[in-house]
């Protein structure tokens, strides 16, 4: 086995939770149960991956192994890296194939060494999901095993979900992706987030749809609250049951998507309102600025605002459509057209 693949194989290890060694090894499926326990995994974790390494040296174990190893690792802890969405289209005459997964592969490897021999490229199956690794090379380079592209492709679905693409191969690899899938275009989504399941469950629509309701505030009954003790003044209890109920409607009631991020991109023209802005309306560029707001957990937080008394209810549409609309990178501009002292947003 190569030094540089004996690093690589001992890198990834020293990259686990001490706890969680065993753990991936065993989904790695490389070793068997009685190699696992000839020896003992024990602090530093050093020890235990020059251990692993001289298994797999006495193995062979080759390129292909270690790949393996990386994407199991990376499956287990992909809310390390960042995800984003590209959809895929194809005309709408055309039929839905049935997905078949060696061929799928077959033809994903003629596209991309058809144009690039020099890649490492595996794949591995995670339940409904096929996990894409390449490791990228040049022609005076071997692959750069350090910084594969990982994608993520549910069949029978228009959506791939890649990270580590750079641009110079991302015209490749969109390429022998929709030529595999059997589809005709793929464009990137603005959506992205380090949590691929959040990622999932808002383009399949999996999280949970705020409920339809005909009336924007509850019934008068619902507002009411049992008065126990009539000397209690519920001088806010009206404000804050509607509140409430704005929140529910908008949001639903649980679990929300978990992003991390949401960028708004304001282009506007200057107006004149007084003779001394003029030099401002003078100018042709447009003005340009950014806004964007980053939380842990970014749509529970907006959906806590107006509860919490620091946003009025209803929290405007251009925070709380994120999910619905599939996307948290916004561009807000003007409508064409638009008679010069008035404007409108658009693209939200």
């Amino acid at each position: 086995m190569d030094e540089w693949l004996a690093e690589f194989i001992k890198r990834t290890i020293l990259k686990l939770p001490f706890s969680e060694t065993v753990t991936i090894l065993k989904a790695w499926g490389f070793l068997t149960e009685s190699e696992l326990q000839t020896f003992t995994f024990r602090y530093p974790k050093d020890v235990t991956a020059t251990e692993v390494v001289r298994l797999c040296e006495a193995k062979n174990a080759t390129v292909d192994h270690a790949a393996a190893l990386d994407l199991v690792f990376n499956h287990a802890y992909s809310n390390k890296k960042s995800w984003t969405v590209y959809q895929m289209s194809k005309p709408s005459e055309s039929e839905n194939d049935l997905f078949d997964a060696s061929e799928f592969k077959l033809q994903f490897k003629k596209s991309i060494h058809g144009v690039s021999k020099n890649v490492t490229l595996n794949f591995k199956q995670f339940g409904e999901a096929l996990w894409i690794r390449i490791a990228w090379g040049t022609h005076n380079t071997r692959p750069n095993q350090y910084k594969a592209t990982f994608a993520v492709y549910h069949s029978q679905t228009p959506y791939v979900f890649i990270t580590g693409l750079g641009k110079a191969c991302r015209p490749l690899m969109c390429q022998a992706l929709v030529i595999a899938a059997k589809y005709s275009q793929i464009q990137e989504m603005e959506l992205k987030s380090r949590c691929l399941e959040s990622l999932k469950d808002i383009v399949f629509k999996r999280f949970n749809q705020p409920f339809s309701s005909h009336h924007s505030i509850p019934h008068e009954k619902a507002l009411i609250p049992k008065i126990v003790d009539p000397r209690v003044i519920y001088e806010n209890m009206r404000e804050k049951d509607r509140v409430s109920h704005l929140t529910r409607e908008t949001f639903g009631e649980g679990p929300l998507p978990k992003l991390e991020l949401a960028s708004y991109k304001l282009e506007t023209m200057f107006r004149a309102e007084s003779i001394m802005d003029g030099n401002l309306t003078a100018v042709n560029e447009p003005f340009r600025c950014v806004v964007k707001f980053s939380s842990p957990h970014l749509l529970e937080a907006i959906r806590s605002l107006a509860p919490a008394g620091i946003a009025e209810a209803p929290i405007s549409t251009l925070l709380s459509c994120i999910p619905h609309k599939a996307r948290n990178s916004f561009k807000i501009t003007e409508k064409r057209g638009m008679h010069p002292t008035s404007s409108q947003t658009t693209n939200f």
